[in-house]
């Protein structure tokens, strides 16, 4: 009971600390399109000619209590009153008033305020390596697998196939995984079939030796139908290949096979070759030609992830300068801008801050923290940026007013909430983008590998604690839907497929870190 009162209440007092607030001609406002916080946020008012002071005024729907606060500048961070405000939608007002208390101009706001870390973490389903090897095991005997040994070929039922990077990626993997798993298990051999058939595939797959985006896998596929997902069969989406090379380097520990190392060192060839001088990529590129589709410039963490394992796992040094650049352009961009933008090859670019999202600021964050022996003020940055995805990304809390908002148009599968059942969401958990507020198992499981990270970094319990609580959702909403595959959507009323890749982060996530995850009480 005491650590659980600690841990509220350093809870709330971080919930008091504003994250990167803008200054003005200074530091970007990144947070123009958010719609909701934990942590007191700062917003983007202009000066106003002849005003003394700002008076900022908040309040609740139906309530008339107002909270208020005056300080000299109009861009104020909601410190002084952020304890104050209810967990609810918040109308703010800031007022520019003059020296005899005239109200010179008015700005508006409306936003929800979230309810930080409670310290409850509720219980586990099932033990950590016991969650994520039914989940794998499920995935083994599911069609969509084992459709690999009969035909060597994708089953056409499962529309996913049209993301192949993505998705055959990730089956080889799971399956690779499932087939390395000690003591050994009786299928595994099963499982490393599927493994290799899916990888091969996917290599068959890949842009042939001469093109301009030699040996990429493709990033969309029009081999199986595609229901309702969106294709670009003349776009590379450029964080593909290197998810896909992940995978390729875990088929080579299975087998010993140097085909999978050659196909993970041809694909990093083609990144170094198409390095900008910037030291990122551009995010799109057209499959026939290499140009860029769009100017978006792609936040290269997945790039940055996999050169360095090449380094560290099997002692490649031909990147550590594309690594090093890429590595310096996240310092001098996104981690002053705070633009983390969302990219996922489902969804389109969208403009300057309009579409953020948890999963690059993670993976920096994860990035950071590894450095940070070596340069500890990257410990603070790592924390500042995992403390935004948290912000505009995690529910803790059934009480927090997020999960009563419709988040997509009326009548979607997407919503949740009704007034007549509630919503239908498992808490806590990590959300997608703001273009799919919504949330989803393998955000749950980045999150749980930050914070693992931030307390093996720290010793500080709270971040321990917030990982099992999330680590517990991913086991209840898996026993919610049958104990097999943990669910994509982290929903009791599931809207669509199970997406694979989401599937297999989460089982293997739970079960790295299952000892870690149990000490803190967990199973």
């Amino acid at each position: 009971m005491q650590k659980t009162r600690s841990l509220n209440q350093l809870s709330l007092e971080q919930a008091d600390q504003p994250v990167h607030p803008g200054i003005p001609g200074e530091r970007p406002f990144w947070n123009r399109h958010s719609r909701r916080f934990i942590y007191a946020p700062a917003f983007d008012i202009a000066a106003v000619e002849g005003a003394d002071a700002y008076r900022f005024e908040a309040s609740v729907p139906g309530d008339t209590l107002v909270y208020t606060f005056t300080t000299p500048m109009p861009h104020a961070d909601l410190s002084p009153i952020w304890r104050q405000l209810p967990p609810d939608s918040i109308h703010l007002r800031i007022k520019a008033v003059s020296a005899d208390g005239e109200t010179l101009q008015a700005a508006k706001k409306t936003f929800i305020k979230s309810p930080p870390f409670s310290g409850s973490t509720g219980n586990a389903a099932y033990g950590y390596v016991e969650s994520g090897m039914r989940c794998l095991r499920d995935l083994l005997q599911q069609e969509k697998a084992r459709c690999w040994l009969i035909s060597g070929r994708p089953n056409p039922e499962y529309a996913l196939w049209v993301h192949p990077s993505k998705i055959i990626g990730a089956l080889a993997r799971g399956m690779a995984a499932y087939a390395a798993y000690k003591p050994r298990l009786p299928d595994a051999d099963k499982a490393g079939k599927i493994a290799q058939k899916a990888a091969d595939f996917l290599l068959d797959l890949s842009e042939p030796a001469g093109r301009p985006l030699e040996y990429w896998p493709p990033t969309h596929w029009d081999g199986v139908p595609r229901g309702n997902h969106p294709i670009y069969m003349d776009e590379i989406m450029t964080n593909c290949p290197a998810e896909a090379a992940m995978d390729y380097l875990d088929l080579n520990d299975l087998t010993g096979d140097d085909i999978y190392f050659t196909a993970a060192t041809r694909i990093a060839d083609t990144y170094m070759r198409l390095q900008r001088a910037d030291g990122t990529w551009y995010q799109l590129l057209n499959r026939l030609t290499g140009k860029p589709v769009k100017s978006n410039r792609l936040v290269p963490t997945p790039v940055i992830r996999f050169l360095d394992r090449l380094h560290r796992q099997y002692g490649t040094d031909a990147y550590r300068s594309v690594r090093d650049r890429a590595f310096d352009w996240c310092l001098q961009n996104p981690l002053q801008t705070f633009n983390w933008s969302a990219q996922f090859e489902d969804t389109r670019p969208k403009a300057l801050y309009q579409n953020l999202s948890h999963c690059e600021a993670v993976q920096m964050a994860l990035l950071l923290l590894e450095a940070a022996p070596d340069n500890p003020e990257y410990a603070s940055a790592a924390l500042q940026v995992l403390r935004f995805a948290e912000d505009q990304f995690v529910v803790w809390q059934e009480s927090d007013p997020v999960l009563r908002s419709l988040w997509f148009k009326p009548g979607a599968v997407w919503n949740s909430y009704s007034k007549e059942t509630g919503s239908d969401w498992f808490v806590p958990a990590g959300l997608e983008q703001y273009a799919f507020y919504t949330p989803i198992d393998a955000t749950v499981s980045w999150f749980i590998q930050a914070f693992i990270a931030f307390y093996r970094y720290s010793s500080e319990p709270l971040y321990l604690a917030k990982a099992v609580a999330l680590a517990n959702t991913l086991t209840r909403a898996q026993e919610y839907h049958g104990g097999g595959e943990i669910p994509t959507h982290l929903r009791k009323n599931l809207p669509e497929a199970n997406w694979l890749n989401c599937s297999v982060i989460s089982a293997l996530t739970l079960i790295e870190h299952a000892d870690l995850l149990r000490s803190y009480g967990g199973n």
